[in-house]
């Protein structure tokens, strides 16, 4: 998903490019299809209780999250740790996931041929067990 309205793309950011680049090559793949696609883009998903997708913050095409316009100005290699402190706040439940996705289901509506981002509420952040932003190398 796009980070900002910059057109930059977490998936292409370095360090995050490695790991996640078949995210990339899939969505170009759809993307070029006729095909009616969404694609949702939440961070992590975890087993626990749904919120309820009134309750979440929901994204076409970029991070539902703000990144700060500082960012914009940061040399690829500089971002990764501005998106990982966001990342928390994109770890959502299946539930929530499950539900956004059928009840947007229809062909050709809002969400159609969209990558769709899904985020807690403001001042929430979610945790998944093993998963924390930490430097190469640290325990």
């Amino acid at each position: 998903m796009d980070i900002d309205d910059s057109g930059r793309s977490g998936v292409d950011l370095p360090k995050i490019s490695s790991t996640y680049w078949p995210h990339r090559v899939n969505f170009e793949r759809i993307h070029s299809t006729q095909l009616d696609w969404r694609v949702l883009c939440p961070g992590s998903m975890v087993e626990v209780s749904p919120l309820g997708i009134d309750n979440l913050r929901i994204s076409m095409g970029r991070l539902p999250v703000n990144v700060s316009p500082f960012v914009r100005s940061l040399p690829g290699s500089f971002v990764p740790p501005f998106f990982a402190y966001r990342v928390p706040e994109m770890i959502v439940p299946f539930a929530d996931a499950a539900a956004l996705m059928l009840a947007n289901i229809d062909s050709g509506g809002t969400m159609s041929c969209q990558r769709v981002g899904l985020a807690l509420p403001v001042g929430i952040r979610g945790k998944k067990s093993g998963w924390a932003p930490r430097a190469k190398g640290a325990a």
